[in-house]
């Protein structure tokens, strides 16, 4: 019985901890940053997630259902470490860059939809016909994408706009 409580306490622990971090991040432009609500449905703008591990913890921290918008690029084409992402979180991923092949081949067995698209203004269209209220958006591309973007900064500016054009 001590046992159980000391592990709910430290249970408790780290979810305080980890819903501080979620707070500290969101003070950080384009880390996990709030871009708007449209029709119930979250946009997040995570454009300073170029490597997997940072967008394997953006995926850990949503507690809703999650389009996932994901860059690829022909420089990065190690998906090993995608393995490591809860996909019962994604009820979709949309794909833009040169390798989309690549991160379609790792997700196709454990993810049931799955988009191609050219340029991030298409991610979020078509993010929008997917959702429903209650879901998020992330853009956390995983990789640099310097084929599309200059650098994160661009990529999160150019998702903002296309989120508030998307409203229209």
């Amino acid at each position: 019985m001590k046992a159980q409580f000391i592990q709910k306490a430290l249970e408790n622990k780290l979810v305080s901890a980890r819903k501080e971090n979620l707070r500290r991040l969101s003070d950080i432009e384009h880390r996990l940053e709030f871009v708007d609500h449209v029709d119930g449905i979250e946009f997040i703008n995570d454009a300073k997630s170029t490597d997997i591990n940072s967008t394997w913890y953006s995926i850990d921290c949503m507690e809703k259902p999650i389009i996932w918008l994901i860059s690829s690029s022909q420089y990065e084409n190690d998906f090993s470490l995608f393995s490591e992402i809860d996909t019962t979180k994604l009820k979709a991923i949309i794909v833009m860059g040169t390798d989309q092949e690549g991160v379609i081949a790792q997700f196709k067995n454990s993810v049931e939809l799955i988009g191609q698209v050219n340029t991030l203004e298409e991610a979020v269209s078509h993010a929008y016909l997917v959702a429903d209220s209650g879901d998020v958006v992330l853009f956390s591309p995983a990789c640099s994408d310097y084929e599309n973007f200059k650098h994160y900064k661009d990529a999160g500016q150019r998702f903002r706009k296309a989120v508030r054009e998307a409203r229209l």
